[in-house]
């Protein structure tokens, strides 16, 4: 199935594969090409003193903002290395960002990493890509299958060891439900 369909029918998908940066070099912020400047960096967390920076002086951070700037306009968004970018108050923003884009401006949205953690809370399908092909997809954070390619999440990794004889506790992906599982079941 190509990765369209999957954007139609979910809106926000995981790809597992390598994401190289297709922002080009630059000399100031202002020559990018960004529909309504301010309020592109507004909402990507970017104040207006980052204009006039050239791009010899941005952080990778700010450089991954940047990027997603350039792309607000578009139907579909591809984005990635959140987990090698951003840290975790940016990765939370963005997730934020990703679902108001999704559900009030009706953008599709592929967020390409090798970290299933950014995944968690805001893709309902992952896909495992290798050579521009779709070798494997699944919805479930406890398939075993997702795990020969790809790292598995310490969270995922603890809820398998706890229920390896038994069900113990619940799929969970969230930290704080992992915790009242665990109160609950001792």
């Amino acid at each position: 199935m190509e990765i369209k369909t999957y954007l139609n029918e979910y809106g926000i998908i995981g790809v597992v594969s390598n994401y190289k940066n297709s922002l080009q070099p630059f000399n100031t912020i202002q020559d990018l090409n960004i529909k309504n400047l301010e309020s592109a960096l507004k909402m990507v967390g970017l104040d207006n003193t980052i204009i006039a920076k050239k791009y010899s002086d941005i952080t990778i951070n700010e450089l991954w903002k940047i990027e997603l700037a350039t792309k607000l306009n578009n139907e579909i968004i591809i984005v990635g290395n959140l987990s090698t970018s951003l840290n975790n108050k940016d990765i939370n923003y963005m997730k934020k960002l990703f679902r108001k884009l999704s559900q009030e401006y009706h953008k599709k949205i592929v967020i390409i990493d090798d970290d299933i953690n950014i995944f968690f809370e805001i893709v309902k399908k992952i896909l495992v890509v290798k050579n521009h092909k779709v070798i494997y997809e699944t919805e479930d954070f406890f398939d075993k299958q997702l795990y020969r390619h790809c790292k598995m999440p310490k969270i995922v990794e603890f809820i398998n060891y706890i229920n390896r004889d038994k069900k113990i506790l619940q799929n969970n992906v969230e930290i704080y439900e992992l915790i009242k599982d665990i109160y609950r079941s001792v």
